[in-house]
């Protein structure tokens, strides 16, 4: 009787550790547009635009903030994460996933390391859980710290204030 009722706690243990692993990959992030902002002064990376103020701009990025619309010369989108820098996180988050997976599994199952085949499944369900999980969360990672270059939007520099006013109004402002 004690047999079932650790093959069953066994089994729970399993689902929730794939269910914590793996969780994360149906979730999504939906945001706005976030900019990089170059002013006379330098650039402001990744803010939102939410409104205008008089002559200055309404920007956040987990606080408001005002910048005056005639110090700004150009507006680029947010750079994408680098093609390698995903590859390189995805493989190197897959080995150390792949190990936490084997430490793990080898806790919740230590008879998977005897001389039967007993456990040996859960351990295989834990290391590619691991492997898994460490794939996603080293390519999410990976392309938060490797960017590319910026991507031009407008030159705003030759613009008069109204011109700026106008455009960001009409193509930049979250509605």
């Amino acid at each position: 009787m004690g047999g079932c009722k650790m093959k069953r706690m066994k089994k729970t243990y399993l689902l929730l550790f794939i269910f914590l692993s793996l969780g994360q990959l149906v979730s999504q992030n939906v945001s706005g547009k976030s900019y990089w902002i170059f002013t006379n002064a330098g650039e402001i990376k990744d803010y939102k635009i939410y409104a205008i103020a008089g002559d200055s701009l309404v920007i956040n990025n987990g606080w408001d903030m005002k910048i005056p619309i005639a110090e700004i010369e150009r507006f680029a989108l947010s750079p994408q994460p680098s093609a390698s820098g995903q590859f390189w996180g995805k493989q190197l988050g897959s080995c150390v996933g792949l190990m936490g997976g084997f430490v793990a599994g080898v806790i919740v199952f230590p008879q998977s390391l005897g001389v039967r085949n007993e456990g040996i499944n859960g351990l295989r369900a834990f290391i590619f859980a691991g492997a898994f999980a460490g794939a996603y969360y080293g390519k999410k990672m990976a392309g938060k710290r490797f960017k590319d270059k910026p991507l031009p939007l407008v030159n705003m520099s030759t613009m008069t204030l109204s011109e700026k006013k106008k455009y960001i109004q009409s193509n930049l402002i979250i509605n």
